[in-house]
């Protein structure tokens, strides 16, 4: 996100979570769950003690219940992400609310509950997509800080960047899809570790 846009819209969308108000840093993972990368990812968090929020795709979570599953028994929050991951902005407010309630439909009937969360694919939404949000009783969420994680060339750079922004309140996004499922395990160990190092706590989102 850029400084602009850092300032910009808190202002301009005060109803959307971008930063936290406590001391903790907040890892969010989006597209998920993926076969290849989501395991990798719950097996670093783990290891660390670490919670994060997931962000699922309807139609992903259905291919494979029982890693959506998996996130949840291991002690992870989770969001809705859509239910096919396409945009929704000045998209038709039936198709946007087809986008939304699917996916929460698809992720009761997976995990027993709807999530209190929902972040818009890419990050791009309008005022219909809040209106809906919140008709479902679901916080938006976005982030404010981005670790481009699915197009670094090299994946050490994303460990170094984005443990050096990282701050009390910090929502950093991160995905666990077929673009980092072969490098997520190079960058997010040690990007764990530095912000640790530094005595930065983590904690998942919650309601």
């Amino acid at each position: 996100m850029s400084f602009l846009k850092s300032v910009a819209a808190p202002i301009l969308f005060p109803s959307i979570l971008w930063h936290a108000e406590s001391s903790a840093v907040h890892i969010t993972f989006d597209d998920g769950p993926h076969p290849a990368a989501t395991p990798k990812v719950l097996d670093i968090l783990e290891k660390r003690n670490i919670l994060a929020t997931f962000f699922l795709v309807g139609a992903n979570a259905q291919r494979y219940p029982d890693l959506a599953s998996e996130i949840v028994r291991r002690g992870h929050s989770v969001g809705n992400h859509s239910m096919t991951h396409r945009s929704l902005i000045f998209r038709p407010i039936g198709i946007q609310q087809e986008e939304i309630l699917l996916a929460n439909e698809a992720l009761k009937g997976i995990l027993g509950f709807r999530p209190g969360f929902f972040r818009p694919p890419y990050g791009y939404f309008d005022s219909r997509t809040l209106r809906l949000a919140r008709a479902e009783g679901q916080k938006v969420v976005m982030w404010d800080i981005d670790s481009r994680d699915f197009t670094a060339r090299r994946p050490e750079q994303v460990s170094s960047t984005v443990s050096g922004r990282a701050r009390g309140g910090s929502i950093i996004l991160f995905h666990d899809n077929e673009y980092t499922a072969g490098t997520v395990g190079l960058y997010l160990a040690s990007l764990l570790d530095r912000i640790s190092d530094r005595g930065l706590q983590f904690s998942s989102l919650t309601i």
